[in-house]
């Protein structure tokens, strides 16, 4: 019987150390940026997708030691190095794919479209040449922009940093990081 005991005992120590443990650790968020005009500038651990219909796209590999690569492709394109992790794509339909690791990328131009998961931080700078034009929409709540723009809210037209975590679970809307 005090095998019994001594076992069920650490097994429930047990389970209440992993879930100490997990409860302390920050989760992925979600990106949804679409029809995008300015600037995009992503800093995570997590998978990203997108393309950008004329620009450029600077990206910064900061885990390069990792199995995981950048992926772009695209019209005109051209690629300039300008440092040992940093590489500069510019030209006319990019799409780009970057897999796990950690990457820090900076998207500028128009036609925008990013789709983000992971743990790191946004920084979004809409860029409008006339009031009230279209510069796109994002969301950090999990919606997608694509299918539902009507749930995603304006680019900021200031440069406004948010981090990439999960939506809180009382319904209110994320601040931005100072």
């Amino acid at each position: 019987m005090r095998k019994l005991v001594v076992v069920l005992c650490s097994i429930l120590a047990l389970v209440v150390a992993v879930a100490a443990a997990s409860a302390g650790e920050p989760t992925a968020g979600t990106l949804s940026v679409e029809r995008g005009k300015g600037v995009v500038m992503i800093d995570l651990r997590g998978s990203v997708l997108g393309k950008l219909t004329t620009g450029s796209l600077r990206v910064t590999d900061t885990t390069p030691n990792d199995r995981y690569a950048a992926l772009v492709v695209g019209r005109k394109l051209t690629q300039e190095r300008i440092g040992p992790r940093t590489i500069v794509y510019r030209g006319q339909g990019l799409r780009f794919r970057m897999l796990g690791g950690g990457y820090r990328i900076v998207a500028r131009g128009s036609g925008i479209t990013v789709s983000a998961v992971g743990r790191g931080f946004v920084t979004l700078d809409g860029d409008p040449r006339y009031p009230g034009e279209d510069i796109g929409v994002y969301s950090l709540e999990g919606v997608d922009c694509t299918t539902e723009p009507l749930s995603c809210t304006a680019l900021p037209t200031e440069p406004t940093r948010f981090p990439l975590e999960t939506p809180a679970q009382d319904g209110s809307k994320r601040n931005r990081v100072p």
